[in-house]
Order: structure tokens, then sequence, then C-alpha cells
């Protein structure tokens, strides 16, 4: 078996898809567009219910299949699960937030801002994506948001492409909307172990 960011980085996803690991298997399936199976490897995986990882990628998967609903409980759900160090626990609230801009329901958009702004502290800025719970709330600059990046090229696709989907988000403008979007989706490899470059992909079918 090829080792699987090999077969990501190449766009092997028909070869990735039988990973013996669900989130290799799940991010296959996401890039072949094929979101309700998806769906099923992110939730039916051993422990997804206490991996937020694996729930935002549920819900991704549940939101591109037009599951709006069953996609905003999976990272509602996220907001209670594992994180991966302090700055972690940034990207569920984000989601809620995301959810409830776009369904529209301001009881998510509120819930998610709240709970941003009780994460927002200056050590989670230097970590990513702390940096989103800034530039969500209005405390960061959105060109410093977009070029605060990291060296190494996997790092960096991650992140541009996490942060531009939230430029788009919160753009006023359709056409720069649109360009963030296409930014975001545009960037390939590892960017895929990003929930956000999914979601952006969404938002421009």
């Amino acid at each position: 078996m090829s080792d699987p960011h090999d077969l990501l980085q190449a766009g092997r996803f028909e070869e990735l898809a039988h990973d013996e690991h669900p989130l290799w298997r799940g991010l296959a399936f996401l890039e072949l567009r094929r979101f309700a199976e998806a769906a099923r490897v992110f939730e039916e995986a051993e422990g997804a219910q206490e991996s937020a990882t694996m729930l935002e990628f549920a819900g991704a998967a549940r939101w591109l299949n037009g599951e709006r609903a069953p996609a905003a409980e999976r990272w509602i759900a996220a907001l209670d699960a594992g994180q991966e160090g302090p700055a972690g626990g940034v990207k569920p609230p984000a989601l809620v937030l995301y959810a409830g801009l776009r369904i529209p329901d301001e009881r998510y958009v509120l819930r998610g801002k709240r709970l941003l702004g009780k994460l927002w502290k200056p050590k989670i800025a230097r970590v990513w994506p702390g940096p989103v719970a800034g530039y969500l709330l209005g405390h960061l600059e959105e060109q410093q948001f977009l070029e605060d990046g990291y060296e190494d090229p996997d790092l960096e696709a991650r992140r541009s492409a996490s942060a531009l989907f939230w430029a788009g988000v919160s753009a006023s403008d359709p056409a720069v909307e649109r360009k963030h979007f296409e930014a975001s989706a545009a960037i390939e490899g590892a960017s895929a172990l990003e929930v956000e470059h999914h979601l952006a992909k969404g938002e421009l079918t």
C-alpha cells in the first residue's frame, strides 16, 4: 500500500479510498464528491464521537451533501469532543458560526461568536487555527490574517486554504468572497486535511 500522504499529494483519490484508516478514506470520498459515503466513513470510525476532527469532517460531508441541519449537529457535537492543542478548540465554534450565517440561524451565529470570544487569548493567536478566532471577532486585520504563514509547504497549504475560506465567509463583496473561495479550493495536496478547503469547493457549486 502506498503512503496515504503521497496518494493525497498526487491526487490519487480512488486508491486512497481503499486506505485502512477512516480519515484517509473519508478525505478521498470528499475529493471524489461522494459525500454520503464520506459522512458514513467519518461517523462510523472508531471513537468518532470523541474526535473533533472526525465530527468536523462528518459535518462537512453532510453539509456538502445538502444536509445542513445534520451538519450543524455534527459541528455542535465537536464542541465537546477531544481537541488537539490549546488552539484546537477554535474550529468547531467557527464552523457553528458558519452554519448560522449560511442556514441562516442567528442562534448558531451568537453561540459561535460567544464561544470564540471565550477562547480568544494572545497565546492562541500564535498557533494555527487560533488566529481564526481573532479574525472572525474582528481583532485581526485581514492582510495579517492571510499573510502570516509557515515555511513548511504542507503546513502553509493547510493554513492558507483555511484562512482564505474564512476571508471568503467574512467578505461583504460577492466578487471578493468568490475570489477567496476559489483561491482556497485551488490549493492542492495537504490542503485536503483542512475541512475549510472542502467547504470552499462547496461554496463554488
